[in-house]
């Protein structure tokens, strides 16, 4: 009978709640801030080598130029 017994709800009981939701919620910026930093590197990463495909693009339309001209 004893375990059927409840114990009453103290504020620090509330308090866990709360430092528990705030926890999970920073937890959550953080993953966020992690995501959009990898996802910066990349998309400077892609931007990079854009442009240099379209410098080795220049690069050759010049040569094929030089050739027919020449």
């Amino acid at each position: 009978m004893d375990e059927d017994l409840q114990r009453p709800v103290r504020s620090s009981d509330f308090f866990v709640i709360i430092s528990g939701f705030f926890l999970n919620l920073i937890s959550a910026f953080e993953a966020l801030a992690e995501d959009l930093h990898h996802m910066s590197i990349y998309y400077t990463n892609q931007k990079s080598q854009e442009a240099r495909v379209w410098q080795e693009f220049t690069q050759d339309l010049e040569t094929i130029k030089e050739n027919n001209d020449g």
